[in-house]
């Protein structure tokens, strides 16, 4: 029996097809994946008291920056002296464990953030506004 070949078109897209499948790669191989990323240790606060006084004298402190201008002191002492009322009430009103801890984690990032406004302006004086 005589072998039928497709025609000349035929066979050029043939070979064009088989190249296509031939020259074909899988790529490089996927990377493994890494170590896996630690969580964050848990935050360790201390009582409501402790933090919420430390708070009062983050404040206080930030008065007392050298690069700042009387605003930030007047401000500082006020705010300081509003902050020591109103725990000083929230004390009185003896809440339960679990909102104390509540109350003492809110104190505890308040304080980082005063001691860290405190150390930028330890740095320099604060921008002019224009």
């Amino acid at each position: 029996m005589r072998l039928i070949l497709p025609s000349d078109f035929g066979q050029k897209w043939l070979l064009f097809a088989l190249l296509l499948l031939g020259c074909q790669h899988a790529g490089p191989p996927p990377v493994p994946p890494g170590e896996p990323i630690p969580a964050e240790p848990d935050l360790v606060v201390g009582t409501m008291e402790a933090e919420c006084d430390g708070l009062v004298a983050a404040i206080a402190a930030y008065g007392t920056c050298p690069n700042a201008d009387e605003d930030i002191k007047v401000w500082s002492k006020r705010v300081a002296e509003i902050a020591q009322q109103a725990f000083d009430a929230g004390k009185k009103a003896d809440p339960k464990p679990e909102d104390r801890k509540v109350i003492a984690l809110a104190c505890h990032k308040a304080t980082v953030s005063m001691q860290n406004a405190s150390e930028r302006c330890k740095n320099g004086p604060p921008p002019k506004d224009d």
